[in-house]
């Protein structure tokens, strides 16, 4: 429904533009002197119904004298004008509250001003804005039954000419341009609500496909993270029971104890780690404002990532003979989570293999290689199947590509490439 402030604006708007195209239609009607006498019911105009100059008969158009002398303004003839005049006015100050009831009250203004001898002129505008405003509002389907009102007002057209026969072409003329007058606004109108209806919808797709990104985006996140986390927790739970279970009976209680601490510890660093992520990844959910989460992490937290391996008894080599620094953030973030995602893998689907992680830059790409030394393994396929393809999603995300497959000389490999744009040369 309207608000009352857009109902007020609109009518402060059309008010306006109704009394000065009545005023206007008005004055074209005094200019070309149909002011200037009565038509009494013997003399209505009626057009010829022959060509032009040709015997028109009894039809033929009625002489009404010269336009001086006659009548003023409070004669008959100008009281019905400014009458339909009027009602004109009405029609276009209600056309965008009431679009239908408007056109149909302007069609009948314009109709019956017409209908009374009144020349063709500015009194067509009228029902061209509210056919206007009622397109702006309506489908073609809905409007375009109403354009059949047009049908009376032009004849009424036709028969205010009685000075041009059926055979004249420029009454065809004329009533062509009347009908084109008021059908091609509604026609442009149409095409600006289509493409204003279009530009809504391409925006409610962009809208949906962002949210859908965004919680694509943090099922990423949520999957490597508490993946990663249960991994390192279940290994380090792993050898604090396998220490617990072999200090039992025996006296190197003391060595048992410091390595289940450890263990314990290595839980507890992971679990908070894990915690403080998942609640800046799932803040977005809950709409919190200020100061955007840290980043994940990128290619420098490495050795950190190797070190939470390797306390949990798995051996991990790093090979990075180029520094990391300086990569672009998101590149850099995506490249650590899918280091973090192909060691998680090797921890879960091998028992002692041993992973070796290399990262090699150049000026323009940077490649990644997580391989393990396990026996030969198929493509691991978590039952939700996000592990494989959230890595290839966030290499795409950033324009770069992952393969990974069995190693043919065994265990298995994970590529990344990405590119990076290459360094400015300086002057």
């Amino acid at each position: 429904m309207t608000a009352p402030s857009d109902r007020f604006r609109a009518l402060l708007l059309d008010i306006p533009l109704g009394l000065l195209i009545g005023a206007i239609s008005l004055a074209f009607a005094r200019a070309a002197g149909q002011f200037a006498a009565v038509p009494t019911d013997n003399d209505r105009r009626w057009p010829r119904w022959g060509p032009p100059g040709g015997d028109g008969g009894d039809f033929g158009p009625p002489d009404f004298g010269p336009a001086t002398g006659g009548p003023g303004l409070g004669e008959p003839y100008t009281g019905a004008a400014l009458i339909w005049a009027g009602l004109l006015v009405l029609g276009i100050a209600i056309r965008r509250l009431r679009p239908r009831t408007g056109f149909a009250i302007t069609v009948i203004a314009a109709t019956g001003y017409l209908g009374v001898g009144l020349p063709i002129g500015p009194v067509v505008i009228g029902p061209a804005v509210a056919l206007v405003a009622m397109a702006n509002r309506m489908s073609p389907r809905r409007w375009a039954p109403w354009a059949t009102l047009l049908a009376p007002l032009i004849w009424a057209g036709f028969v205010s000419q009685p000075d041009l026969g059926l055979l004249d072409p420029s009454l065809y003329t004329t009533l062509i341009l009347l009908g084109a007058a008021m059908i091609i606004p509604a026609l442009i109108a149409t095409l600006r609500r289509s493409r204003i209806d279009a530009g809504r919808r391409t925006r409610e797709l962009d809208l949906r496909r962002a949210a859908y990104q965004e919680r694509l985006r943090i099922a990423r996140d949520v999957h490597d993270l508490i993946g990663h986390s249960l991994s390192v927790i279940n290994m380090q739970a792993g050898v604090a029971l396998y220490v617990l279970d072999k200090g039992r009976g025996s006296d190197a209680t003391d060595t048992g104890r410091e390595k289940v601490e450890e263990s314990l510890q290595a839980i507890r660093s992971t679990s908070k780690n894990a915690l403080d992520e998942l609640r800046a990844t799932l803040a977005v959910f809950r709409g919190e404002t200020g100061e955007l989460r840290a980043p994940v992490g990128g290619l420098a937290r490495l050795p950190e990532l190797v070190d939470a391996f390797a306390a949990a008894g798995r051996t991990v080599k790093l090979i990075m003979a180029e520094p990391v620094d300086g990569l672009p953030g998101p590149i850099d973030s995506a490249a650590y989570r899918i280091v973090q995602e192909a060691l998680t893998n090797v921890a879960r689907h091998t028992q002692h293999a041993t992973a070796t992680v290399t990262i090699e830059r150049r000026p323009t790409t940077l490649t990644i290689d997580v391989t393990d030394d396990g026996p030969p393994a198929r493509i691991p396929a978590d039952h939700d199947g996000n592990g494989l393809l959230g890595m290839v999603e966030r290499a795409e995300s950033v324009g770069g590509t992952v393969r990974a497959g069995p190693d043919p000389g065994g265990g298995f490999a994970v590529h990344a490439e990405f590119g990076l744009q290459p360094p400015r040369s300086t002057p």
